[in-house]
């Protein structure tokens, strides 16, 4: 990863930050609340948690996500 862009290394550890945090909030939801999002939902939630971050951020690049 030392040879990757600046640009390209923070879009993966972005990517790599909002997978962890829905991850971990699905969890708690699936303990504490005894709810479940099916792994389609949690994708659509890291989707649009990184699509706001680029709106709030007045991103130039959009996040990769597909």
């Amino acid at each position: 990863m030392a040879r990757l862009p600046d640009s390209i290394k923070r879009r993966k550890a972005a990517i790599l930050i909002y997978t962890t945090w829905n991850l971990w909030k699905e969890r708690n939801r699936r303990v504490f609340d005894g709810k479940s999002a099916t792994p389609q939902r949690v994708l659509a939630f890291i989707k649009k948690e990184m699509s706001l971050r680029a709106t709030a951020c007045d991103a130039v690049e959009p996040p990769i996500v597909s």
